[in-house]
C-alpha cells in the first residue's frame, strides 16, 4: 500500500464560526490525534481528500511548521444535504506498529450451488484484522467457486496473507448458498399430513 502525501496547516482558533468560515473558503477543519500526543486541530483542502475516503489509506501528513506525520483517517463528518465534507479526524501511526482494520470482502468465483438453483447470501461485507500498515490489503477474497446447495464458507476457512490476523469471531459465516425459498416451502409441505375436514362434524358435537 502506498502514502499518499496531504499538506495540512495548524488551525489556531476552534469553534463553530471559525469552522463555518474555514468551510466558505474552500477548506474544512481536521485533528490528528494518537501516539500519546495531546490532539492537533488543523486545516485541510477537502479537494485533496475526497477521493480517499472509502479503504484503507496511509497519508503522510505534511503539517506546516511541525513536519510529516503518518496518519489514517480516523472518522468523517458530511453534510446530511450536500454530502459536502464538514470534518475529517486524522489518527496518527507508526509505520513499524500493527494497526487495527476492516477490510471489504470480495467474492470470487461462480458457485455451482447457483447453478443448481441456490441463492448467494453474503452475510459479512468486511472483516476486522491486525497487520501493519503497509500490509493492510485492499480487499480479502472468498472464493466459492466448490459451494453447493446448502453449503457456506466461515471465517476459519479464509486463508489470508502472512502478517495478517483475522480478529473477527472464526465462527462467523461469510457466505452460505441458500437453498430457494419455493424449494424449502415445497418441502415442508410435502412433509406435512393433512387430515380431511369433516363436514358437518362440529354441528354434531354442538348438538350433543
Amino acid at each position: 500500500m502506498e502514502k499518499i502525501k496531504l499538506a495540512a496547516q495548524v488551525r489556531e482558533k476552534t469553534g463553530k464560526g471559525v469552522a463555518r468560515k474555514l468551510r466558505q473558503s474552500g477548506l474544512v477543519p481536521a485533528v490528528i490525534y494518537g501516539k500519546g500526543k495531546d490532539p492537533q486541530a488543523l486545516v485541510v483542502d477537502p479537494q485533496e481528500v475526497k477521493n480517499y475516503l472509502a479503504g484503507n489509506v496511509i497519508f503522510d501528513l505534511d503539517i506546516e511548521g511541525l513536519g510529516t506525520m503518518p496518519a489514517m483517517i480516523k472518522d468523517i463528518q458530511k453534510d446530511v444535504i450536500s454530502g459536502d465534507l464538514k470534518h475529517v479526524d486524522f489518527l496518527h501511526i507508526s509505520m513499524d506498529e500493527k494497526v487495527t482494520v476492516s477490510v471489504p470482502v470480495v467474492l470470487v468465483g461462480d458457485a455451482p450451488g447457483v447453478q443448481e438453483g441456490g441463492v448467494i447470501q453474503q452475510l459479512l461485507w468486511e472483516l476486522e484484522v491486525e497487520c501493519l500498515p503497509l500490509e493492510i490489503p485492499e480487499s480479502l477474497e472468498v472464493d466459492v467457486s466448490n459451494l453447493g446447495v446448502g453449503e457456506s464458507l466461515s471465517v476459519s476457512n479464509l486463508q489470508v496473507p502472512e502478517g495478517i490476523t483475522i480478529l473477527t469471531s472464526e465462527e462467523e459465516t461469510i457466505v452460505t448458498i441458500a437453498v430457494p425459498t419455493t424449494a424449502a416451502e415445497n418441502e415442508e409441505s410435502e412433509g406435512e399430513i393433512t387430515e380431511p375436514e369433516v363436514i358437518g362434524e362440529d354441528k354434531e358435537e354442538t348438538e350433543e
